[in-house]
C-alpha cells in the first residue's frame, strides 16, 4: 500500500470525473444515460468483480470473513444512532434532519469503494469490501427509505435487488468453495473491470447537473462533510485497531471504504419522494469533489499510523 499508487489512482478518476463532466454539459450522455449506467455500475458490475474476486482468494479463513461481517454489522447498528446525535450538534433545520442522517450513514461504496480497494490492495480486498458492506442494503432498503420518505416506502422485495443477491451468492461461493469454470469467471472479471470507468462517468456526469458555485453555499454541509470522510474512518480506525484482531490491510480496507463521499442513492431517493433535492445533490456533489483530498489523507495516515 503505497500513496504514490494511490495517487496515481486518484488521478485517473479525477480525469474520467471531468470526461463525464464534459460529456453531460455537451449532451452526449442524457440524464436517462446517467441513471442507466449508474444501475449498471450498482447492480451488475460490482457484483460480478466480486463474484470474480472470491475465485482469486488465497485461502478461505471463514472466522476472519465472518468476523468481517459482524464488525460491518456493528458498525451499522451503531451509525444510526451517531447520525442522529451529529445532526443535532450541527444545528441542522428540523426539516432536514432526516436528510443529514442519511448522508452520515451511507457512503458511496459501490461507485468508489470497490474502484478505490481494488487498485490499493488486489482483486481479495473486492471481497472482503463486499463483506463488510452486506448491512447497507439491509438498512438502505430499510431505515433509508424511512429517513427519505417518511417511514412507509419499506417493502421486503426491495432488498432482492441484483447488487445485493449477487453478493449473497458470492459469500456463498466462497463458503462452500464453489469454483465456476474459468471462461465463466474470467467473463464476470472483464465485466467487472468496466466499474472504475463507468463510476466515475457517473460521478462526473452529476456534478454537470447542479451549479458548481452553489455545492459550497450550505454551511452545515461542510461540517457533515467532515464527519463523513474523516470523522467516521478514523473513529472507526480506532476501534478496530484497539477492539480487533484484524491485520493492517482489513483495518485499512475498513477505513477507506467509511470514508467514501455521500452515497448518490440520496440524490434517486430524494427526486423519488420530491424531498430535498437541491440539498442532496449538493452534499453528493461537495464530498466527491472533498474526497479527492481525504482519501489521500486517509491512506497517509495509515501508512504512518
Amino acid at each position: 500500500m503505497e500513496l504514490s499508487s494511490l495517487l496515481d489512482a486518484m488521478v485517473k478518476m479525477a480525469l474520467l470525473m471531468a470526461l463525464g463532466f464534459v460529456l453531460r454539459r455537451c449532451h452526449q450522455l442524457s440524464e436517462t444515460g446517467v441513471r442507466e449506467l449508474s444501475s449498471l455500475a450498482v447492480n451488475i458490475t460490482c457484483p460480478l468483480l466480486v463474484i470474480a474476486s472470491v475465485e482469486r482468494m488465497e485461502s478461505a479463513d471463514y472466522g476472519i470473513v465472518l468476523s468481517f461481517f459482524g464488525v460491518g454489522a456493528a458498525i451499522y447498528l451503531l451509525l444510526p444512532f451517531f447520525a442522529y446525535l451529529a445532526a443535532r450538534i450541527l444545528q441542522v433545520k428540523k426539516e432536514e434532519r432526516h436528510t443529514y442522517e442519511f448522508m452520515l450513514l451511507f457512503c458511496n461504496t459501490s461507485l468508489l469503494g470497490f474502484p478505490i480497494v481494488q487498485s490499493l490492495f488486489g482483486d481479495e480486498a473486492v471481497f472482503y469490501t463486499a463483506i463488510l458492506h452486506i448491512p447497507f442494503d439491509i438498512l438502505v432498503y430499510s431505515y433509508g427509505f424511512y429517513l427519505m420518505g417518511g417511514g412507509d416506502n419499506f417493502h421486503g422485495r426491495n432488498l432482492w435487488n441484483p447488487g445485493f443477491v449477487l453478493t449473497l451468492l458470492a459469500l456463498a461461493a466462497y463458503v462452500f468453495q464453489i469454483k465456476t469454470p474459468a471462461i465463466l469467471t474470467d467473463t464476470c472479471y472483464l465485466i467487472g473491470n468496466i466499474t472504475t470507468p463507468v463510476a466515475m462517468l457517473v460521478m462526473g456526469a452529476s456534478l454537470a447537473e447542479v451549479r458548481l458555485l452553489s455545492i459550497f453555499t450550505e454551511k452545515r454541509l461542510y461540517g457533515m462533510a467532515a464527519l463523513r470522510l474523516l470523522g467516521i474512518p478514523l473513529v472507526i480506525h480506532f476501534l478496530l485497531v484497539h477492539l480487533t484482531h484484524f491485520g493492517p490491510e482489513l483495518v485499512a480496507i475498513a477505513t477507506i471504504t467509511f470514508g467514501m463521499p455521500v452515497g448518490s442513492m440520496i440524490v434517486m431517493l430524494a427526486q423519488q419522494f420530491r424531498h430535498q433535492v437541491a440539498l442532496s445533490v449538493q452534499a453528493v456533489s461537495l464530498t466527491t469533489i472533498g474526497c479527492l483530498f481525504t482519501i489521500p489523507l486517509l491512506l497517509q495516515f495509515l501508512v504512518t499510523a
